[in-house]
């Protein structure tokens, strides 16, 4: 039997942060507003096009919850992420997202009506500042996940294959994405997670408190903690647990480890040539198409050396 892997309860202070100041502070569609602006070199103010806010909550929609969405101009659903780790299945996750959104914009019998409906434009956002070296930005695709067709007859064109693209920027002040210069939210939300950043690495007692002290003076967040209720602040400082912190970082880094032994011991046992491929992917504990692509990388490089 295998035992499933213990899920934090609490979530990650810069999720809950970026949450709030983007979508569900008093001037969350002020601050969201600024973001696309930034990312589409436009300059809406608010009351010159509608945006609402329309983010999946957990309550409602079982185990379907993302962290910002809103509406803009009743045309377009801007789907916003935040990452301290990047996660390659966004674009499965988002386009999962996509689906609960357009289920519940129209009554379930209207897609069997012969009446074409139509749908808001979909635009997929992650906004990472985590501590492992990334670009400064990244486009992820859904087609990318797709399990590769051994016999190329098989394939589809593209254009009549399904996909969904998720751009990924990355906002540590170390990347120095312009993205940064454009959205002064953004910006202050990468400077704070900085500081708790600095002050996790100097080993103070509580990192969030250190980096509000610093983000006092000149800083958006200043004016912005300073407005925060009783209860928002309790959302963003009291979900933050150093000890859970150390224990998911821990995880992510055995986890991965994990995973990339078993790469090396899948691609070993192919050089081998004993096993196939189904002994091979149950031995390594891996999906056999996984151990495919493992086999098709490798004779290419074979072919190409």
């Amino acid at each position: 039997m295998v035992q499933e892997k213990a899920t934090p309860q609490k979530r990650d202070f810069k999720s809950s942060l970026f949450v709030n100041m983007f979508g569900r502070n008093i001037n969350a569609k002020e601050h969201f507003l600024s973001l696309y602006n930034a990312i589409h070199g436009t300059d809406f103010k608010i009351g010159e096009v509608p945006i609402e806010p329309v983010t999946l909550e957990n309550v409602i929609y079982r185990d379907i919850e993302n962290d910002v969405s809103m509406e803009i101009n009743g045309c377009i659903v801007v789907l916003a992420e935040h990452q301290s780790t990047v996660n390659n299945n966004m674009p499965f996750r988002c386009l999962e997202y996509l689906v609960a959104h357009y289920n519940r914009f129209f009554d379930k019998n209207d897609k069997y009506n012969t009446k074409e409906i139509k749908l808001p434009r979909p635009e997929c956002y992650v906004f990472y500042n985590g501590d492992d070296p990334f670009p400064q930005e990244k486009t992820m695709r859904l087609s990318d996940a797709f399990i590769k067709l051994k016999d190329s007859k098989l394939d589809l064109p593209d254009s009549l294959t399904l996909d969904l693209t998720v751009k990924v920027y990355n906002i540590n002040r170390s990347a120095n994405h312009p993205i940064l210069k454009k959205c002064e939210a953004l910006l202050a939300f990468s400077d704070f997670t900085e500081y708790v950043r600095i002050g996790r690495n100097k080993g103070v007692e509580n990192p969030l408190h250190y980096a509000l002290e610093q983000c006092r003076n000149g800083s958006v967040l200043a004016g912005y903690f300073n407005n925060l209720s009783k209860e928002e602040q309790s959302m963003i400082f009291d979900e933050w647990d150093e000890e859970m912190f150390v224990k998911v970082q821990k995880q992510i880094s055995f986890e991965e480890g994990e995973e990339s032994a078993k790469i090396t011991n899948a691609r070993n046992l192919l050089k081998l040539n004993k096993l196939s491929d189904e002994e091979i992917a149950q031995c390594c504990s891996l999906p056999l198409e996984q151990v495919l692509t493992l086999k098709e990388e490798l004779e290419t490089a074979q072919v190409e050396s």
